[in-house]
Order: C-alpha cells, then structure tokens, then sequence
C-alpha cells in the first residue's frame, strides 16, 4: 500500500463539530489515520499519556508506515485540527535557546478521539459478528429464572441478590438474541452463495444441518420451559417488586441531579426488558414469539441447504438448470433478425402454431 504522507497545509480543515473526530473517515489517507489512532489506544492501555511523532513512526505498520519520521507529524497535526489528539510543546527537548522556537510537541488522546475510537471499535465487531445459536444461553436463562423464582418468594426479597440475578439474565438473554440475529443473517449469506466457496460449502453443510437440528430441539425443549417460568413469574405480579429492587439499587449511584426520577426510570428499563424477555418466548396478543420465528428460520434453513447442494451438484455435472435456459432464449431473441426469425424460433421453441381453420367441403371429403 503506497501512503501519502499528509501534511498539515494539505488543505482546509472541516468546520468544528459534534462529529469532527469522524472526519478522518472520509478522507484520504484513511487507513494511515486509523492506525495513527489505534496506536494511541495501545499506548493508553499500557499506561503512557504522551507519545512524540518518531513513536508513532516507529509503531506504525509497515505497510502504512511514511518513509520518513517527520512525515507523521502532517498526520498527527490533521488529528489535532480534527479533535481526536490534543497536542503540548515537547520542552523536555529543549537544550538550547534556538530549540524554543523549533516545533516541538508531544501528543495525546482527547476524551472525543478515545470515544470516536471505541465507537468504531464497536462497529468493526459488529461487522465482524457471526454469531452462534446458544444452546448454553438457554440453560442459564432457566438458572437464573429459577433463581428469580426463589428471591420472588420471600416477603423482602434482597435487592442486591434480585439486581445481581436480573442483571445476569438481561446479559445472557441480549448476548442470545444478538448472536441469533448475526448468525441468521450469516446463515443467509451462505444459502445465497455469497463469498463462499463450492468445496468448503460441501465441507461445511453437513456439520451445520446438524448444528441447526441441535439448537432447533434444545430451543423446543428449553423455550416451553423458559415460557413457563416466566408466566410464573408474571402471576400475581411477583416479578414487579423483583423490579423494584433492581432499580432501586442501581438509583442509588444516580447524580443528585438526577435523583428525582432516577428510580422510575430504571424500573421503566428493567420493565421494558422483561416484556422484551416474555416477547422472545411466549406468543402473546396474535404475534407470535421469536422463539417461535427463530425456529421455524432454522426449519425453512436446512431444505434450502440441501437445494444449494443439488444446484451444485447439478452445475458440477454441466448441467443446465431452467433459468440459464430461458436467459439463452431471451439471447436469441434479441439477436434474431427480423420478426420472421423471431416467430420460426418462437415455433421452435415452444411448439405453439397458429389456429388453423379447416372448412368441410367436397374437395376435403374426396
């Protein structure tokens, strides 16, 4: 990869915003920038506040990295203007009256560059997700439901006990619906071909028709089971004080500021995510369950495998399959002539003939 190294007159900084520390997406030199700023984070992590530009030169990849030392500092000064760096006069260099009026700095992370960078962080792990039916997920589902039931039980149930089973139960559940949904969406992508190849699809169908059966019992299985745990759970409101108590343990951190309605909000939260719980396993008002949706995809997946098995099997024999005949066809058409080809390879194709009427007279008799 040939870089081009920036320099700080290669051209007019965008006006300050909100989203300046995104600038340097859309800019050239993108890649050069991104490893710029994930150097600062490897050397945040590992406790140094400042780095000098030879630092960052010698840090950077080679493929990214400027011939020279001073070529980074273009790089560094476009972050600064951007907001992701902030820089400081580098005086512990200065030996001599003239280095004062030499520039000189250091660099470092800005509370917006550090943010800007764990938000792409998070976006670069989404992309990369590709998920994996949680048979597991389910099994602690049930434990911490059970658990719930114990606490929900007790006259005074123990706040930091129903916060702690709760919270766990929210994190499971969320790492299970977020992993259903990447999967599904990776699944898709391997019925339709994309980005895969011809032998490791054969390699890989068979291992995962069983994957899919296995997570569809385990879902059949643990899904009635979760379902009525929570119904359980819901009569005669038991949860709601459960509710309560998580909330009312997660206000007392809450900012005097906030304080005022710091509770009802988080018990509007945890209720939100207990109805969003019960929406995943029980059919409710004619909308059926993501469960039920989940499995019934799972289902649909496994004869679509088997038909791209036999599309492949049928394209590894040369054979032609309707579709790239009817594509010939169209072809031919286009090419034909004039519309008396056109109408003899229609007859040809297709064996349709004009009515012909036939009238009795006495020559047809004879």
């Amino acid at each position: 990869m040939t870089v081009t190294a920036p320099s700080a007159s290669a051209g007019p900084l965008p006006e300050p915003s909100g989203f300046g520390p995104f600038a340097h997406l859309t800019v050239p030199n993108t890649p050069l920038y991104r490893h710029v700023m994930r150097t600062f984070l490897t050397a945040k992590e590992r406790f140094a506040v400042h780095l000098r530009p030879e630092d960052v030169h010698t840090a950077l990849p080679a493929d990214v990295r400027p011939a020279e030392p001073d070529a980074v500092v273009g790089a560094l000064d476009r972050l600064v203007g951007w907001g992701n760096l902030r820089a400081d006069p580098d005086t512990a260099r200065v030996t001599a009256v003239e280095d004062f009026y030499r520039k000189r700095f250091i660099y470092q992370l800005t509370r917006e560059g550090e943010a800007a960078e764990e938000a792409l962080s998070a976006y670069d792990e989404a992309l990369g997700r590709r998920g994996a039916l949680q048979a597991v997920a389910l099994h602690d589902i049930v434990t911490q439901l059970r658990a719930l039931l114990v606490l929900a039980a007790e006259e005074q149930p123990d706040p930091a006990k129903a916060h702690l089973a709760l919270d766990a139960l929210a994190s499971r559940f969320a790492a299970l619906a977020d992993n259903a949904r990447a999967f599904m969406g990776s699944l898709q992508q391997t019925i339709d071909l994309h980005d895969v190849e011809e032998a490791v699809f054969l390699a890989y169908k068979d291992r995962l028709i069983q994957y899919l059966e296995r997570f569809i019992q385990d879902l059949i299985a643990l899904g009635g089971r979760i379902a009525r745990l929570i119904l359980e759970l819901e009569e005669d409101g038991r949860v709601e004080p459960l509710l309560r108590a998580a909330a009312g343990r997660e206000a007392v951190d809450a900012s005097p500021e906030d304080a005022a309605n710091a509770e009802r909000e988080m018990y509007e939260r945890w209720a939100a995510r207990w109805s969003g719980l019960g929406a995943w396993f029980i059919s409710r008002d004619g909308r059926e369950s993501q469960a039920r949706l989940l499995r019934g995809r799972a289902l649909g997946a496994i004869p679509q495998l088997l038909a791209v098995v036999r599309a492949l099997n049928e394209r590894r024999a040369g054979r032609s399959d309707r579709s790239a005949d009817f594509r010939t066809l169209a072809r031919w058409f286009a090419e034909a002539p004039d519309d008396d080809a056109r109408h003899r390879l229609w007859r040809a194709a297709f064996g349709l003939y004009p009515a012909r009427h036939l009238t009795v007279d006495a020559d047809t008799l004879a």
